[in-house]
């Protein structure tokens, strides 16, 4: 039964699209607590104008005041439907059982009153003087009309069609139900209600409810009905055209379309990825499975080399995600970046990376275990009739195979590998506290850094191993080279580029600043030819520290500013050496700063933020440096904006969020004066909107933060200026409850499509990607999340 029902719900939500072509509306109901609204396209006049729900405005302004909050149709669940159902079917002159139309009110409703029960809210409705009258059918007919789409309903009705009408009336989805009640009243089904339709549904209305209604009651009530849509009280018919085409309406979607639309590109590139390794694999493995040596080794020998054809290939695109010139300049494309995932390269990187060491397994493992010991201890004569001639005629011992050149510059390729991908996992990258104290000495990030130049040795032992294969004398099938060549030239071109870029920079620092929180600012000259966009990010070097070192830092600084700017947390080795010079520097009064190169601009995933019309940026702590540009190049447009001046160079968001969140009130020292130069452009405008997060405060309302928030209020009140940040922008206390954000961003914002973009730490981020797929699926409003990846 479970699966019948399954298939009725999808052969509905088919069906369904000719139903909510009809009518449209707006609603403050909501579901999983997320308002829905629908803006109602007057015939003439200025568009709809949404009030919010629960203020001090006409309750006639939402779909609220028609009393349609909390709408249902049927409160009888499919079991007693269908047992009512089958007490009245026929199956005379029928192949299948049937029900007359006139009975469908009796199957759907109460037994004693055998039309359709269409609740109204009692907090939310007018209540409609009256007394005591009969009974109608009238409501469950027009209920009727409306699902079968106002052709003849006075035929027979299946179980099949009664069941995918009860699943119409119970979806769980308010913008369905109320999508059918407003075509009950639409009596023509032409996409227009006017007063009369409204009349006639309030007589009906007072009939099923055992109300008295005179006709001149209706009118009026269906007067003030067309009133508060039409807020020019134009007497007219009204168009409740549904706003697919401009974006106004969409139909919450399913969770599989969201999961689709978020990953589709990754998908197809790991596909990609993975038909051509198992195209190689399979390659090499039936063509090895038809040699001689096959008699020896067997499927080993094809298992092994299947597996070396695929190392050959993931050696040579490994350096491609790390090309990071070319990538910026590639993302530049519209039409490359929105099928290639740019901002994934990283973990592109990292996934190549777990497949060579799949394929060391598989080749490395094979030949050491299975393959050396069936030819050292092979049959001579099949030895010799076979691939004797591959090793001079000699059947070697195990020891000696692993003396020759092939194996040892593969052992020794597997252990620097090795060496090289432990060090870049997450914990000794980061120095876990989970490790113990001995080997955190020896870890972290220059032991990463340094370690992966590892790689330079790799490359030069695997040109060598291939050049000295078992079992091919053949130039043309060593073809290692081949793979490699391309993608080892581009990467040793951008390597020797970016050295000769960031030493043609002239860089020098211009202002030093220290701030709480051991974070240091440093503001650059720009150097010419440097253009960088919100977002973007830079690599610094002091070769006081190392010469060899490169770490990458958001500009903060503005794409339109004349210098460029970094603010840098002392959280690791290296930052807390700069941190450090930078400070003996400026205290010693010495004539020379530090000298810095830079290396960039690079792109990331916040330069997205062009591409839609609404904005949320979320920064935990230092995190929020890579919004800082964004915002600066909006607040930047804005100025431009009012000065009649030429806006940015490119369209900017129409709306931009930041929330930043931090555990003390020293950390809103970072950016206080951007803040503050930030909020002069945006005081009339008001396109940004910005929302701080001080965790170390109790939770507004708390007893033992009531007084600071009353303070708060009344100081912010006489100034304009809050005393937590001590900037213009407000402070919240404690952690931000972002279900409600994205709550009342999806209330405020209907049927748009709003970047979220995120600099934290990887915990809240998974959350965040869960709310915008809740979201995203559960209301009209679709949240496209984006990560930074460095």
């Amino acid at each position: 039964m479970h699966a019948e029902l399954e298939a009725e719900r999808e052969h509905y939500d088919d069906d369904h699209s000719a139903l909510s072509t009809s009518s449209s509306f707006s609603s403050t109901s909501s579901s999983c607590s997320v308002p829905f609204s629908f803006s109602p396209a007057l015939t003439a006049g200025p568009p709809w104008r949404h009030v919010e729900p629960n203020g001090d405005q006409d309750h006639y302004s939402s779909v609220a005041g028609f009393g349609v909050t909390g709408l249902t149709f049927t409160e009888l669940d499919w079991t007693t439907v269908e047992h009512r159902f089958d007490r009245l079917a026929s199956t005379r002159n029928v192949p299948e059982p049937v029900i007359k139309w006139s009975d469908f009110g009796y199957c759907v409703g109460k037994p004693e009153c055998q039309e359709m029960n269409v609740k109204l809210s009692a907090q939310k409705r007018h209540r409609l003087p009256g007394e005591r009258i009969q009974r109608s059918p009238e409501i469950s007919n027009e209920i009727l009309k409306a699902l079968r789409g106002r052709r003849e309903c006075k035929v027979d009705i299946t179980k099949k069609e009664l069941h995918r009408y009860w699943l119409r009336m119970t979806d769980p989805s308010i913008n369905y139900r109320i999508q059918l009640f407003f075509d009950m009243i639409d009596r023509n089904m032409d996409g227009r209600i006017t007063e009369v339709d409204i009349k006639q549904t309030i007589l009906m209305s007072a009939t099923a409810n055992k109300l008295s209604v005179t006709h001149e009651e209706a009118e009026e009530h269906a007067g003030l009905v067309m009133e508060a849509l039409d807020t020019h009280h134009h007497n007219q018919r009204l168009s409740f055209s549904v706003q697919h085409q401009n974006g106004l309406y969409q139909e919450p979607i399913s969770r599989a379309e969201i999961m689709f639309r978020s990953y589709w590109r990754r998908g197809w590139i790991i596909l990609f990825w993975l038909m051509i390794c198992v195209a190689l694999f399979a390659w090499k493995f039936i063509q090895y499975s038809h040699r001689t040596a096959f008699q020896v080794m067997g499927y080993c020998l094809s298992t092994a080399k299947g597996a070396a054809e695929t190392l050959k290939f993931n050696m040579a695109i490994i350096l491609l995600p790390v090309c990071r010139n070319s990538i910026t300049w590639l993302r530049k494309n519209r039409r490359i970046s929105s099928v290639i995932p740019f901002n994934d390269n990283i973990n592109f990187h990292k996934l190549i990376a777990g497949g060579i060491v799949v394929g060391v397994i598989l080749h490395g493992g094979t030949h050491l275990a299975c393959d050396f010991p069936r030819i050292s201890g092979s049959d001579s004569s099949i030895f010799r009739q076979t691939i004797a001639a591959s090793f001079g005629y000699h059947q070697p011992s195990y020891i000696q195979i692993l003396a020759t050149t092939e194996v040892a510059t593969g052992i020794a390729m597997v252990v620097l590998m090795s060496i090289a991908f432990s060090l870049a996992t997450k914990w000794p990258r980061r120095q876990s506290p989970s490790l113990p104290r001995s080997v955190r000495q020896v870890t972290g990030y220059n032991t990463f850094w340094y370690s992966h130049h590892l790689f330079i040795f790799v490359y030069a032992l695997l040109i060598v191993h291939s050049m000295f294969l078992f079992l091919t004398s053949n130039v043309t099938e060593k073809t290692t080279w081949i793979y490699i060549a391309i993608p080892v030239l581009l990467y040793a071109g951008e390597r020797i580029f970016r050295a000769v870029r960031s030493r043609f920079y002239e860089i020098e620092v211009l202002k030093v600043s220290f701030y709480p929180g051991k974070v240091l600012s440093l503001k650059l000259n720009k150097p010419k030819g440097f253009n960088h966009k919100g977002g973007m990010y830079t690599f610094l070097q002091c070769p006081q520290i190392s010469p060899f070192e490169w770490h990458p830092f958001s500009l903060t600084s503005g794409p339109a500013d004349d210098h460029l700017s970094v603010h840098i947390r002392a959280l690791g080795d290296w930052s807390y050496q700069l941190y450090s010079l930078f400070q003996k520097a400026v205290l010693t009064g010495a004539k020379e700063l530090p000298k810095i190169y830079i290396d960039g601009p690079y792109g990331a995933a916040s330069q997205d933020y062009i591409k839609y019309d609404i904005v949320v940026l979320i920064g935990l702590g230092i995190g929020a440096t890579p919004f800082i540009s964004i915002l600066k190049d909006i607040a930047n447009g804005l100025q431009n904006t009012q000065l009649d001046q030429v806006c940015s160079s490119q369209k900017g968001p129409l709306k931009a969020y930041l929330y930043w969140v931090t555990r003390e009130q020293s950390s809103f020292d970072w950016f206080r004066d951007i803040m503050k130069e930030i909020s002069k452009p945006n005081l009339k405008q008001s396109v940004i909107e910005i929302h701080n997060f001080l965790t170390s405060i109790y939770q507004e309302g708390n007893v033992r933060s009531a007084l600071i928030s009353i303070i708060q209020a009344l100081y912010y009140r006489k100034t304009g200026i809050d005393i937590v940040s001590r900037t213009p922008v407000r402070t919240h206390f404690a952690r931000p409850n972002w279900l409600n954000v994205f709550s009342k961003l999806a209330q405020k914002h209907r049927g748009a499509r709003i970047g979220v973009f995120y600099c934290g730490p990887s915990g809240l981020a998974r959350e965040l990607a869960r709310l915008c797929t809740k979201f995203s699926t559960k209301t009209n409003t679709r949240f496209v999340f984006h990560k930074e990846n460095y």
